[in-house]
Order: C-alpha cells, then sequence, then structure tokens
C-alpha cells in the first residue's frame, strides 16, 4: 500500500488555502493603510511640537493679534535644532518637503491653532 495524498486531496487543500487568502489578505491591506494613516498623523504632531520647542525658545515670535500668523519650515525647525533631520511622510515614503510650512495662529487670548501646510 503506498502512502500519500492522492491529487483530490491535495487540490481540496489548495482550494482552502486559497480561500483563507482571499480572506485575509483584504484585512492585511486594511491593516498596513491604517497603520500608515496613524504614522502620517504621529509625524504631523511631531512637526507642531518642533514648532513649539522653537516658539518656547522664542517666545517674542509668538503671533500677538487674534488671527495673527507665524510659519516655520521644516528647513528652518531643523537648522534650529527644533526637529530631527529626516522626517519621512509614510503616505509618501519620501522625506516631507524642506519648505513645508508648519504654522501657528492666534485664535483668541489663550487659543491657538497648529497646522501644516505641506509642500509637494
Amino acid at each position: 500500500m503506498e502512502k500519500g495524498f492522492t491529487l483530490a486531496e491535495l487540490l481540496g487543500v489548495i482550494a482552502v488555502l486559497g480561500i483563507i487568502a482571499l480572506i485575509t489578505v483584504p484585512a492585511i491591506d486594511k491593516s498596513l493603510d491604517k497603520g500608515k494613516s496613524e504614522l502620517y498623523d504621529t509625524q504631523i504632531q511631531q512637526l507642531k511640537k518642533g514648532l513649539k520647542d522653537y516658539l518656547s525658545e522664542n517666545i517674542k515670535q509668538m503671533p500677538k493679534d487674534d488671527g495673527g500668523t507665524l510659519c516655520k519650515s521644516i528647513d528652518e525647525l531643523q537648522k534650529n535644532g527644533n526637529l530631527p533631520l529626516d522626517i519621512k511622510n509614510p503616505k509618501t515614503n519620501d522625506s516631507f518637503s524642506l519648505e513645508t510650512k508648519v504654522c501657528v495662529q492666534k485664535i483668541t487670548n489663550n487659543e491657538f491653532k497648529y497646522y501644516v501646510n505641506e509642500v509637494s
């Protein structure tokens, strides 16, 4: 008596593995996309923190009037030592452009809005 699997058994196993792959691959893709999106949000927060650190050392540059805005480029913040030298954009897998601006806008007396204007 020979030991081994029949062709039908092997095809059945291959079919089951194919179905498992059809179920798991989209879930893995979705998970990877979510991870990239979360990492992107983290990088944007890091850019904002770099500007906050810069302003803690240069408080006189903070906007004084409601609606007033101050923007610094990533390049300026890196040269001042407030940001690491290579910050990657996980959506493009490239570094953020050095001309990308990180800005703060005074809303009211104690309220400020920080945002990033990306340059491609």
